[in-house]
């Protein structure tokens, strides 16, 4: 790679890197879950009971709420208490946004040793966030060696839908660096991204679509290209998601999974509510977004 490529590369990957993770993936943030005025005093409750019979991403959600005081009063104590019974039994979600805590110093002291321990645990447990973070740390050592480790969780990640992997990755496609240059493989995952409402992958899909035109093998490719593009995207947000608050959808979907209702079998999450025992499950419909979808943006 020469350098001009070599600093293309280090300023493409620098800086996303820079980028907060919060931000980039919708992982946590004072206003993520729009709680302010006590709109979400309901769903909060209902967390509290989920919490209780055995529901990490209850737990997770409440550590949010009690360390940023969206929605209950700020509460840093009780914020690491649900975070770290989610982290015990190694939910992964939990042990990535804990390694955030100790990255920034939110509830915690900071830590950065305790934060990368805490991120490679994620990783090995297949945490799309944390496999992002992880491989933008390792796209910017100069070793073949890191790289190549970098784009293998690049490329998990982006399989997990997660958009802001996908984006990366196509863009590295696109210029060839990192992998060698693949205008095809770029210009799908833009396309995937301009579909779902990513409209800063639209002028790299025209980008994509222009490199592509002139090769008489790629005319089939380039019309289902433009056709995205000229595509107007309308989002249609499900029955049961309520605009005033993302919280409220959340708590839908852990109820609908039926594993942590009064009257189960028992509080293990892998266990399911039958319908024998006192208890009524509803499975998730068409056009539900569960949690963890909801979390790390993915479409």
């Amino acid at each position: 790679m020469n350098i001009n490529r070599l600093l293309l590369a280090m300023t493409l990957v620098g800086s996303l890197s820079l980028i907060p993770l919060h931000a980039q993936t919708n992982i946590h943030g004072p206003s993520d879950l729009g709680c302010s005025q006590g709109m979400c005093n309901a769903q909060i409750r209902t967390l509290h009971s989920l919490a209780r019979y055995g529901s990490f991403e209850a737990m997770t959600l409440l550590s949010m709420i009690y360390a940023t005081g969206d929605g209950r009063e700020a509460d840093p104590k009780k914020a690491l208490s649900y975070l770290q019974r989610a982290v015990r039994y190694r939910h992964p979600m939990a042990v990535f946004l804990l390694s955030e805590w100790h990255r920034e110093g939110l509830v915690v002291e900071q830590d950065l040793e305790q934060a990368e321990a805490l991120l490679t645990q994620a990783v090995e447990l297949h945490f799309s966030p944390a496999q992002f973070k992880r491989a933008m740390q390792l796209l910017q050592l100069s070793d073949d060696d890191s790289v190549a480790a970098g784009m293998d969780l690049l490329h998990k990640a982006s399989n997990t839908q997660l958009v802001d992997a996908m984006f990366v990755l196509a863009r590295l496609k696109q210029e060839g660096l990192f992998t060698a240059q693949d205008l095809e493989g770029a210009a799908t995952l833009f396309k995937n991204l301009v579909l779902s409402g990513h409209e800063l992958s639209r002028p790299y899909l025209r980008e994509t679509i222009a490199a592509l035109a002139p090769q008489p093998e790629a005319a089939k490719l380039v019309a289902d290209l433009q056709q995205s593009y000229d595509m107007e995207v309308i989002q249609v947000i499900g029955r049961d998601f309520k605009t005033d608050t993302m919280l409220s959808n959340m708590v839908v979907q852990l109820q609908r999974t039926g594993l942590y209702v009064r009257g189960s079998m028992s509080r293990i999450r892998t266990t399911p509510c039958d319908g024998t025992h006192g208890c009524a499950s509803i499975q998730p419909r068409a056009g539900d977004r569960d949690l963890i979808q909801t979390l790390t943006h993915r479409y």
